[in-house]
């Protein structure tokens, strides 16, 4: 078992390290005046990377950083009823039908929907985003019991981001993710209605985009403008980072509060990193003290070494321990995929 923990903290401060104090110098170096905030799965590493190196002082916050337990899935299900977000709802890719979508997407339980939407249209079949408009036009009939639907949880979203100071004018949010197109950051400036920064490890839509009046800017630290299938390994094969970089409850598809106040998250379905945390663990640790050491002695890596290096671990045989393997499976169902492992898709 010791061997086990000390080959997984290895493994998280080589795989992890390097991209790791390279983006937490950026996050520094366009934090100046802004309140980070760390976004959904990957947000929770990146929370508790930069808490503990501002708790160390190796970096300098106007504001501390905040953990937002958010997802595409809760952002989704929180606006359903809005047609004017389906466009963005509706561009990743998904097949299978309108039950599955709601339930898959938007985060409804079955009773949900069928409490919403006619039985006839539940079984109509559909392709992502080939069908978005049609899919769309399906839906708008329904628009207001979808919306009454979710009452409750756009609610309890709006006052969970009250609480977490994110109407304050004062403070401008650095959203903090992985990446790719900010559609988390996006869904957010039209919730919040004000304008927000991003920064990612890759922006495949970098710059400017007018959200319903409001702006959201994206910056990629290793890469900005770059799309899927241009052949750039570290977002073709990304998933090696989400598996791992990813938060101890999963991702989150429903809040409510209660009647003294409290806010209640539910949960979408457990990956095995969850499932073994305890190993997933020895390797986040196993990257964030890396990062630590990186700081103190004053160690910087260029994207390219960061790149070669992802692209040893993601594509040769062997350069990922035995002992990580269980580790690498993500919940995918907002594509209708249910749970990929990318050591199946790549052919490890």
């Amino acid at each position: 078992m010791k061997e086990t923990y000390t080959a997984l903290r290895e493994f998280g401060a080589a795989f992890l390290g390097p991209a790791l104090t390279m983006y937490a110098r950026a996050v520094e170096e366009n934090g100046s005046g802004r309140l980070p905030v760390c976004l959904a799965r990957e947000g929770w590493l990146i929370h508790k990377l930069l808490t503990r190196l501002e708790s160390e002082g190796l970096v300098e916050f106007d504001h501390s950083p905040i953990y937002l337990k958010v997802s595409r899935t809760l952002l989704f299900r929180a606006m359903v009823g809005e047609p004017d977000i389906w466009p963005l709802a509706m561009k990743g890719s998904f097949s299978g039908s309108v039950l599955e979508l709601l339930m898959k997407r938007f985060g409804f339980q079955m009773h949900e929907v069928f409490a919403c939407l006619p039985p006839e249209l539940l079984n109509f079949t559909l392709q992502l985003p080939e069908d978005a408009e049609k899919v769309s036009e399906w839906l708008d009939p329904h628009a207001e019991r979808l919306n009454e639907q979710v009452k409750y949880t756009r609610l309890a979203l709006k006052e969970y981001f009250s609480r977490s100071g994110l109407y304050d004018r004062d403070l401008m949010p650095l959203m903090l993710d992985l990446g790719y197109s900010g559609t988390i950051q996006k869904l957010c400036t039209k919730l919040l209605e004000r304008d927000t920064d991003g920064l990612y490890f890759i922006a495949t839509q970098a710059g400017k985009t007018e959200v319903n009046g409001h702006t959201a800017t994206l910056k990629g630290v290793f890469r900005e403008g770059v799309e899927w299938k241009e052949g750039y390994t570290m977002l073709e094969r990304s998933l090696y980072f989400e598996c791992l970089m990813t938060a101890p409850h999963g991702q989150v598809v429903d809040i409510l509060e209660t009647n003294d106040g409290n806010l209640i998250f539910s949960h979408g379905r457990e990956a095995s990193s969850q499932r073994y945390y305890q190993d997933l663990e020895a390797i986040l640790d196993g990257a964030i003290d890396a990062v630590v050491d990186a700081m103190h002695k004053d160690i910087s890596y260029t994207t390219k070494e960061v790149e070669d290096l992802f692209e040893v671990f993601s594509t040769r045989p062997g350069a990922l321990p035995q002992a990580s393997w269980h580790l690498f499976t993500a919940d995918d169902d907002i594509s209708g995929n249910g749970m990929v492992n990318p050591l199946q898709i790549f052919g490890y």
